[in-house]
């Protein structure tokens, strides 16, 4: 019989011993996920269903809790300052990246300090206008209609917020050649309020956005044609760059960095199933979105990309410091 080294021996312990640990990773208490939006948010609904669908999968007790203050920065200043035990899930969007950069935080603590570990959707950006537009304010069918407005008259845009939307509605609108004029409302409900109030002639928006609201959409970035929105161009179809056709709202969860990686792996797992899950994708559908499966790499560089892009032009409109950097 051939001896087998100690060497071999405690390498097979060792390799034995790390796949037990990945696969037997099971939580030992609730699992709390912090919302960065109010209750009734997007992010907030799409988080609450998520946990009804987990339910199917694990037995993980998972507790939605929400905080919207300075658009997230509490919520993501509140996960950082918990233990990276894995018991604790930040649930974000653009909106709290878009917000780090707007108060010119410290990019290695508030977004490094994290560790993006699944995006769960692609939510388009689209051009709104009312179905119904205020006497006095012109009605448009097409968004060449509105390009063709805008280049002799002011176009003002109605947004939640110097975010992600004017991030989108700067490269869109600098693509055409046309010249806007953002007025930020503070939230979805009181921009679309003015917006069908007549305050505002066009707003940049998501598709759901259409079954929520008195609008229409001009135009999508979207890499085709959405079902839900079947004559709506996209920017490439109207001639335009197809890069603005791959810019989108991302939503998904980041744990504090330091967090266990069995705990991420068991975590990730879970999201495979219910992104594959016929529920999660008929209410994604519902919602006009795509469903995405971007793991800690793929998700990370989605962030870096947000990142740089905000940073330039929010530099540009003059809205952060010149030097303020990465």
């Amino acid at each position: 019989m051939k001896k087998i080294s100690l060497a071999l021996v405690l390498m097979l312990v060792v390799t034995l011993f790390a796949g037990s640990a990945m696969a037997e990773w099971e939580p030992k208490q609730p699992i709390t996920i912090m919302n960065h939006v109010a209750q009734g948010g997007a992010m907030d609904l799409y988080t609450r269903k998520w946990t009804e669908i987990a339910a199917k999968y694990t037995n993980a007790t998972f507790v939605v809790d929400n905080n919207d203050g300075a658009s997230g920065l509490t919520a993501g200043e509140w996960v950082l300052n918990q233990e990276a035990d894995g018991y604790t899930i930040f649930a974000l969007a653009p909106t709290y990246i878009d917000a780090v950069i707007q108060s010119e935080l410290d990019c290695e603590e508030y977004v490094d300090g994290f560790k993006y570990i699944y995006n769960l959707m692609a939510d388009p950006y689209c051009v709104l206008v009312p179905i119904n537009p205020e006497a006095g304010n012109p009605t448009f069918d097409t968004f060449a209609e509105l390009v063709e407005w805008a280049k002799s008259n002011l176009l003002t845009l109605s947004e939640p917020n110097y975010g992600a939307k004017f991030i989108d509605a700067v490269q869109v609108f600098n693509e055409v050649g046309v010249k806007f004029k953002a007025i930020s409302y503070g939230g979805a409900k009181k921009n679309f309020a003015a917006l069908l109030g007549g305050q505002a002639i066009a707003s940049v928006g998501n598709p759901g956005d259409t079954a929520k609201y008195e609008v229409k959409a001009l135009v999508v970035g979207a890499p085709e044609r959405l079902a839900s929105l079947p004559d709506v161009p996209t920017y490439a179809e109207l001639g335009y760059s197809e890069a603005l056709d791959g810019i989108w709202m991302w939503r998904g969860y980041a744990v504090k960095a330091g967090t266990p990686d069995e705990m991420i792996e068991w975590f990730q797992d879970l999201c495979d199933k219910i992104s594959a899950d016929p529920e999660w994708i008929e209410y994604m559908e519902g919602q006009m979105m795509a469903v995405r499966t971007d793991r800690t790499e793929a998700f990370t560089q989605i962030v870096e990309d947000e990142l740089t892009s905000t940073i330039e032009v929010l530099k540009n409109e003059e809205q952060i410091s010149e030097d303020y950097a990465r």
